[in-house]
């Protein structure tokens, strides 16, 4: 069989799968299989994302250093955005701070091990950023839909993945999954702390990967909750699917999230203008004889 992506190339293949040791424990039914999932209501939603830019490398006897921005916020369907944070950060193993400079530019320092890379560092104070804006809105009543995995608890909310690069479960039940049907989703799984299932956007063609518009959600805490919580999920998001003219990583990538990257990314600045006060801030250090 030969089918087609519809991700643009530049973006990775979003079904290359790598064996787990471990698979997850499917515990809804004895095999897997399809559940039809049907309209529901949905809640009063916050779908939360974070984006981060590495702007400089710095290079500190031997030891590399990144000056980034990192920005996370929430789209609220109907409502716009909301808790939209951005932050400049500088990510080092030494004792080093950069000086502000005009124009606003300045630099949270944050200390790393030497053994981390920076910009890993980068992506995990991002993380760390989403995680703070979700528990300020969860406290203010809304539903998460929250990018990525899970990983933190947090009330009614749900980890989207959209890029199918872990194969939790075995050979011949992940292969079921290429049959789930538009508004289905497969049956319940477990993880570590998590359950989750898979479910398909929308209906595949004939020419596309068996796994096309198919993602996972996940959510923490027990089991019946997580299985009742998702299953409302998986009948509520499929409106909000990726649409093709518009999102090359469509159906997976969720309109409110293309549209709260692109309002993150507008709000970071310009890269060019952040390298150069950076290159500023290095030249003022080393006339001061900082290093």
């Amino acid at each position: 069989m030969i089918s087609v992506s519809e991700w643009v190339p530049s973006y990775g293949d979003p079904h290359q799968l790598e064996d787990e040791q471990e698979y997850a424990r499917v515990w809804e039914h004895e095999q897997l299989q399809g559940v039809d999932t049907p309209p529901c209501q949905r809640p009063r939603v916050a779908f939360i994302d974070g984006v981060r830019r590495a702007e400089a490398i710095l290079y500190l006897d031997q030891i590399t250093a990144v000056a980034g921005v990192m920005a996370a916020g929430a789209a609220v369907p109907g409502a716009g955005y909301a808790g939209v944070r951005v932050e400049r950060v500088f990510l080092r193993a030494a004792e080093l701070r950069l000086p502000a400079q005009s124009g606003g530019w300045s630099w949270r320092s944050l200390l790393i091990p030497p053994d981390l890379d920076a910009e890993l560092a980068l992506q995990r104070a991002m993380r760390e950023m989403e995680a703070e804006v979700g528990t300020t809105l969860a406290g203010e009543g809304y539903a998460l839909v929250l990018d990525g995995p899970m990983q933190t608890a947090l009330p009614r909310a749900v980890g989207y993945v959209k890029t199918q690069q872990r194969s939790l479960l075995p050979p011949e039940q992940n292969e079921a999954l290429g049959r789930l049907r538009a508004g289905q989703r497969s049956s319940m799984f477990a993880w570590g702390s998590k359950h989750g299932c898979y479910i398909r956007l929308n209906q595949n063609n004939e020419h596309q990967h068996p796994y096309h518009g198919l993602v996972r959600l996940e959510a923490m805490g027990e089991a019946d909750a997580c299985r009742q919580w998702l299953h409302e999920v998986a009948g509520w998001l499929p409106e909000f699917a990726g649409v093709a003219h518009l999102d090359p990583r469509a159906p997976q990538n969720l309109q409110p999230i293309a549209g709260l990257e692109k309002e993150l990314r507008r709000r970071c600045g310009d890269a060019g203008l952040a390298l150069r006060a950076v290159r500023q801030a290095v030249a003022q250090l080393q006339k001061a004889g900082s290093f």
